[in-house]
């Protein structure tokens, strides 16, 4: 089975090199990982190493630009998300292959159509571990009630979830078993969990 951390950001955007990240979440129990807005890298014997341009806050009539100047040197392509309108644009809009940041969106921003369409597309939704054990409180709570409506949306629709660490040092990274166990707090069906940490191949290979 693989199991991969769907997003870490290597230095500079981080604190830690790519082959520090490959040899700690090899040992943690991870078969890959993917890597943020970094060019190619040399692939190891004992992980795999996929790398993504991570776009955020692009206008959605400079989507498909920004999406074809990526597409040939990335193997995936994340799109934050927006409000209904703007995640309704990124999920029609080709070559995009998961719409991630779902927690800091307006409540209405991934809707049932949204969910259907992400369906339709096998465009995976990323849920980042990091808020659930950085926020606290209100804000914490909130993350919460919209990682359950993404798992409920997910249930009906079976549209693919991409579980990660949003790792930017050492620090921040998780086993396996602790995200399993973190995201089972906020969703019972562990089965739907532990798929969602390999359904990255899935979307890679659609």
């Amino acid at each position: 089975m693989h199991i991969f951390d769907g997003c870490v950001f290597p230095y500079p955007s981080g604190t830690v090199s790519i082959s520090r990240y490959a040899r700690e979440l090899s040992e943690m129990g991870f078969s890959g990982f993917v890597v943020c807005n970094t060019e190619p890298v040399r692939k190891t014997d004992n992980i795999q190493i996929w790398t993504t341009r991570y776009l955020t806050e692009v206008p959605a009539r400079l989507l498909t630009r920004e999406i074809r100047k990526y597409a040939h040197t990335n193997d995936l392509i994340y799109v934050q998300a927006g409000d209904a309108g703007y995640t309704r644009s990124v999920l029609t809009t080709p070559g995009v292959h998961v719409l991630t940041d779902v927690h800091t969106i307006p409540k209405d921003g991934f809707d049932r159509y949204c969910a259907q369409l992400a369906a339709d597309r096998e465009i995976g939704v990323e849920l980042s571990a990091r808020p659930l054990i950085e926020l606290r409180d209100v804000a914490r709570q909130k993350v919460i009630r919209r990682y359950e409506e993404i798992f409920t949306l997910q249930n009906r629709y079976e549209f693919p979830l991409v579980l990660s660490s949003h790792a930017t040092d050492i620090a921040h990274l998780k086993s396996p078993r602790e995200i399993m166990n973190l995201f089972s707090l906020i969703w019972k069906e562990k089965d739907v969990i532990r798929e969602s940490l390999g359904s990255i191949c899935r979307i890679k290979n659609r």
